[in-house]
């Protein structure tokens, strides 16, 4: 897998977000795993966004690896996995919309999330329920 290419420029596929976890890809794990922050779910079938967040030990990087499941527990789009089954990941493509230092406090990162969400209508036209 090719080297982390930056924040700005991190998109990757779900296929490719399980190759690059499943070997630890070292330049993806030391940026991610240093930064809270916010990040993006598309999903390439319907054109639907998941904004979701990461904050403490791990950042983004824990974050993505629970998000290797299909739906990181979130509520839809666990709904949308076990409707569509897990091939239905295939889909999805990871981004990075904002990053924070790790000790950032959570109430913070979350505000963030919160913006974002009511930015790009992930509530109304997307995957995020709350």
């Amino acid at each position: 897998m090719a080297d982390f290419p930056g924040f700005k420029k991190a998109n990757v596929s779900f296929s490719e977000l399980a190759v690059i976890v499943r070997q630890g890809t070292p330049s993806w794990r030391a940026a991610l795993e240093n930064v809270a922050g916010v990040y993006l779910i598309s999903d390439g079938l319907t054109g639907k966004l998941y904004v979701g967040s990461a904050t403490g030990a791990g950042g983004i990087w824990s974050r993505w690896c629970v998000c290797l499941n299909g739906h990181g527990e979130n509520v839809r789009l666990r709904k949308l996995i076990g409707e569509g089954g897990a091939a239905r990941a295939e889909y999805f493509h990871f981004s990075v919309l904002e990053i924070a230092d790790t000790h950032t406090k959570p109430e913070e990162v979350l505000q963030r999330e919160a913006h974002w969400k009511e930015v790009l209508l992930s509530r109304l036209h997307g995957h995020n329920g709350n």
